[in-house]
C-alpha cells in the first residue's frame, strides 16, 4: 500500500484525504491541530492524525521519510521547505499554490533525481489552467493560432445564499483575500501592456457573464502577461492574454473604498488593547463613523462602506481581543466570524475561458468553456472540492505511474490534465463549451 503525508487540515482538505483513503493509499495527515486531522480521518483504517508544527524541519523529514509522496496544504511560504525534503528524501510532492522562484530552483535538482513537484494543480491555479490548455491544445490539433486569452474564476456564494451586503463568504482564509487585494496586476490587451497598480486594482471592472447563473464583475489577477512563457504561447500571435477574478456586482467599488480608508493594510500595527473596533475606528475617522467615513471618501452615505462595516462588526462596541494589530488583522477576524456559511447554505464554484483563434481558412472563431460548480449542502464546499480533488488526483496518478513527467512542473501539457480533467468529470466537476464566429 501506497503512504502519502498530507501536511494541513484546513477548510479545502477534506475531499483530499478522504478521495486518497477510498482509492486505497495509506494517508497521514499532519496538522498542528491534531483535531482537525482526526476530524479528516474521520476513523478510517488506513488514516492516521498527528500533529506537526510546519517550521520543525525534523519533523517534517520523518513524515516525508516514512511516505511515498507528500502532499503540502500548508500556507505558502512553506511549501520551499516541504519540497526541499522531499529532493533529499527521493520522494514526490504535490501542492495546489502557485510557483514561486524559491520552489523553480528546485527545477535541476528534481530532473536529475527523477523526482516531480508538481504545483498549481488546484482549481485557481490549476482547473484554469488545465481546462484551457485542452481547448488550446485540441483547436491547435485542427489548425487553429491562438490570438487572444481570456480566463475568469471565482468562488462565491450561490445565489440563494447571496444575502449580506459583501456579497461574499468564506470558503478560505479571510487574511489571505485581504492580501491578495493588495496585489498589482499586469495583462495583454490588444498587444498593449496594461499595468495596474494596487491602489486600482478595483477601479474599473469588467462585467461578465455566466450563461445560466447571472451576471457578475471581474478584475485583473496578477500577472497576466507571464503565462505567455508559462504556457508557451507564442508572442507574436497572441495579442490578449488576461487572467481575472469574479466577484458579484458592487464588489469592486467596495473594496476600493476599504483601499482608500486604510482598512486593509498590514501596516502599521496599533495600540489597541482596552479598546473597542468602534473605539478604533474613531481613533482612526473621528466621530460619528456614519458621518465621518462618507466626508472622508467624499461620497454620498449611500455609497460609503459603512453599513458593509457595521454588518462585519468594525463599528461594534465589542472589545478587541488583542494587545496590538493592524486594521488588516482587524478586518480578516471580523469576517472570519461573520462572512461566514449557515448550515446547508452552498458555495459556487464558477469558471470562463473565452479563446479566440485563426484558422488556414481565414476563419476566426472565439471558444467560451464554461464551469459552475455548486458545494453540497451539509457536505463540502464546492471551493474544498475544487481546489483539493484535482490534486488528490495528480498524486494518485503520479503513485501509479500514469504521470511521467518530472522536475518543477504545473500541469498544463495533456499526459497531466487529460487523466485529472477526466477523473474530475465522474466527480461532476466539468466544462461546457460553445463556439462563435467571429
Amino acid at each position: 500500500m501506497k503512504r502519502i503525508v498530507v501536511f494541513g487540515a484546513g477548510l479545502v482538505s477534506r475531499p483530499l484525504v478522504r478521495y486518497l483513503l477510498d482509492h486505497g493509499f495509506e494517508v497521514t495527515v499532519a496538522s498542528r491541530t491534531v483535531s482537525k486531522a482526526e476530524a479528516l480521518v474521520d476513523g478510517h483504517p488506513n488514516g492516521h492524525a498527528t500533529t506537526v508544527d510546519a517550521g520543525d524541519e525534523q519533523a517534517i523529514r520523518g513524515f516525508v521519510a516514512e511516505s511515498d509522496l507528500a502532499i503540502s496544504l500548508l500556507p505558502a511560504p512553506m511549501h520551499p521547505l516541504v519540497a526541499r525534503t522531499c529532493l533529499d528524501l527521493g520522494k514526490h510532492m504535490v501542492t495546489t499554490s502557485y510557483v514561486g522562484p524559491e520552489m523553480m530552483a528546485l527545477n535541476d535538482e528534481a530532473l536529475q533525481k527523477d523526482l516531480l513537484l508538481l504545483n498549481e494543480i488546484g482549481v485557481d491555479p490549476g482547473i484554469d489552467h488545465m481546462s484551457a490548455m485542452r481547448v488550446v491544445h485540441n483547436e491547435e490539433s485542427q489548425g487553429g493560432t491562438l490570438v487572444g486569452f481570456s480566463s475568469w474564476c471565482g468562488g462565491l456564494p450561490a445565489p440563494e445564499a447571496n444575502d449580506n451586503p459583501w456579497g461574499y463568504k468564506f470558503s478560505w482564509s479571510p487574511r489571505g483575500v485581504l492580501v491578495a487585494a493588495r496585489n498589482s496586476a499586469r495583462y495583454l490587451d490588444n498587444g498593449r501592456v496594461i499595468e495596474i497598480s494596487p491602489d486600482d486594482l478595483f477601479a474599473n471592472p469588467a462585467i461578465v457573464e455566466i450563461p445560466g447563473v447571472g451576471t457578475f464583475e471581474g478584475y485583473p489577477n496578477r500577472d497576466s502577461v507571464s503565462y505567455l512563457d508559462t504556457y508557451g504561447f507564442d508572442k507574436e500571435q497572441v495579442t490578449t492574454m488576461f487572467r481575472g477574478t469574479l466577484r458579484n456586482l458592487g464588489h469592486c467599488r467596495l473594496y476600493t473604498n476599504l483601499i482608500r480608508l486604510g482598512l486593509i493594510e498590514a501596516e502599521p500595527e496599533y495600540e489597541v488593547a482596552g479598546l473597542t473596533y468602534k473605539g478604533q475606528m474613531e481613533k482612526l475617522f473621528g466621530a460619528p463613523l456614519e458621518e465621518t467615513i462618507p466626508s472622508k471618501l467624499g461620497v454620498d452615505p449611500a455609497d460609503s462602506p459603512t453599513e458593509a462595516l457595521r454588518y462585519i462588526g468594525m463599528l461594534a462596541d465589542e472589545p478587541i481581543d488583542a494587545e496590538k494589530a493592524s486594521m488588516l488583522d482587524l478586518m480578516a477576524d471580523c469576517m472570519a466570524r461573520t462572512l461566514v456559511y449557515k448550515e446547508g447554505e452552498r458555495d459556487m464554484l464558477l469558471q470562463r475561458h473565452d479563446l479566440t483563434f485563426t484558422y488556414p481558412d481565414e476563419r476566426r472563431d472565439r471558444v467560451t468553456a464554461v464551469m459552475v460548480d455548486y458545494g453540497i449542502p451539509g457536505g463540502d464546499s464546492s471551493m474544498a472540492r475544487t481546489v483539493s480533488l484535482p490534486a488528490a488526483i495528480g498524486a494518485r496518478m503520479i503513485l501509479e505511474g500514469k504521470i511521467k513527467i518530472r522536475g518543477v512542473q504545473i500541469p498544463i501539457i495533456p499526459d497531466v490534465y487529460e487523466p485529472v480533467l477526466n477523473e474530475l468529470e465522474t466527480l461532476g466537476i466539468s466544462f461546457e463549451e460553445t463556439r462563435e464566429a467571429l
